[in-house]
């Protein structure tokens, strides 16, 4: 138990924000539960912008567009931007059109160059209009705002544990190496049990759910197969870019479902 609850604390302070003021054990059992622990990590960032959604609704007139650009900085907040961070620099590396090698160069280079700018604004606008849209056609519930960050970590779960590693360094290879595959995955399967049944009966929807979630699962699989020809695996900034990418996708989809 102590384990598991060390390895919650390791993923408040990898993942989000939260100050956890505290020297926890970075060991296989830790990284493990901290991996397994993601998908609800996201359920939880997604609860609390669910409940500042709601105040906007309850308690201010505000239009859907600032109601959206409000909802999709709370997540960046939440976050402290470190999945952005992941996918400035892929759209750097990617868009660079060089070898591999220079392409995993350009990913360790904190600096943002202007591919990596322009696919900040890319995504940042495609969040804020897409889920813009989804408020003013009252596509947009607490459910959703709950369900899309579960879901896009639990896909960045099923490519993580699948995907080798594109180098062997950096944090993502790190913990990779202390990862306890089986016990990951089957954790990762018990949060699919747990969770999408409590999405199909909270949303009172069966086909959505669904669907948002095979978007999640091939996603996953389409993704390994890219960043494997054009990175060579996985890395941190691509774990980061893929969450916040799947976001996008996820909620694009709601809007056409809508």
């Amino acid at each position: 138990m102590r384990m598991i609850i060390y390895g919650i604390l390791l993923a408040f302070q990898f993942f989000t924000v939260v100050p956890v003021q505290k020297e926890l054990p970075l060991t296989k059992p830790t990284i493990t539960s901290m991996f397994s622990f993601l998908p609800w990590l996201g359920a939880l960032m997604g609860a609390v912008i669910a409940a500042l959604f709601y105040s906007l609704q309850t308690w201010t007139d505000i239009s859907p567009l600032l109601t959206a650009f409000i909802l999709v900085l709370g997540f960046i907040i939440c976050t402290g931007g470190l999945h952005l961070d992941g996918w400035v620099d892929m759209g750097d590396a990617f868009f660079s059109y060089r070898d591999t090698e220079k392409r995993l160069e350009i990913l360790d280079d904190p600096r943002i160059g202007a591919f990596g700018a322009m696919s900040l604004l890319f995504l940042v606008l495609t969040k804020i209009f897409f889920i813009a849209e989804l408020i003013a056609n009252g596509g947009l519930s607490i459910v959703w705002l709950v369900t899309v960050p579960f879901l896009a970590r639990l896909g960045m779960s099923l490519y993580f544990i699948q995907t080798k590693c594109s180098k062997e360094k950096g944090l993502a290879y790190f913990f990779k190496e202390k990862l306890y595959a089986p016990r990951f995955l089957a954790m990762t399967c018990i949060s699919m049990l747990i969770g999408m049944p409590v999405i199909i009966w909270w949303s009172g929807d069966f086909v959505i759910p669904l669907i948002l979630f095979a978007i999640a699962i091939i996603s996953s699989g389409l993704y390994k197969i890219w960043t494997l020809r054009n990175f060579r695996g996985s890395s941190g900034d691509l774990l980061g870019a893929f969450i916040e990418g799947m976001e996008a996708i996820l909620w694009i989809t709601l809007l056409l479902l809508s």
